[in-house]
């Protein structure tokens, strides 16, 4: 009866330390921020979040430029899933967000944000991140 109340204590134990092990939570490494590349200026910021795959559009100057921003996952065949293009053109301050189901957890995520002049207009000053997948 000891035998089995020591071995008891020691699966017990056992149990225990391992199920420590796996409590903390996957960095969620996905996570970056993409800014258009005019000098001198505000200009754009495109922000994604791999917890919600969500990307916010932001436009930082009060001129006539708005912005515009989108996400990309990499595919298994090496090409990229482009993601709705946001245009914000609200003025300095100005956000929208975009909630999106990635499908590839874990591919790469390459973030854009540019400057474009009306939401029909090119992009340009495109700034670009590529991180890598949670």
């Amino acid at each position: 009866m000891g035998a089995r109340r020591l071995l008891a204590g020691v699966v017990l134990t056992c149990g225990i330390m391992l199920a420590g092990v796996g409590i903390s939570s996957p960095a969620l490494a996905a996570d970056g921020t993409a800014e258009s590349t005019d000098a001198g200026v505000a200009g754009a910021r495109t922000q994604y979040k791999d917890d919600g795959d969500i990307y916010t559009v932001c436009d930082r100057d009060a001129d006539s430029m708005g912005a515009v921003g989108w996400i990309e996952i990499k595919q298994e065949d090496g090409s990229w899933n482009k993601f709705r293009e946001v245009y914000v053109g609200g003025g300095a301050g100005a956000c929208e967000g975009n909630n999106v189901d990635v499908n590839r957890e874990g591919a790469r995520v390459k973030i854009v944000a540019c400057r474009q002049n009306g939401s029909t207009g090119n992009p340009q000053d495109c700034g670009r991140v590529e991180v890598p997948g949670a």
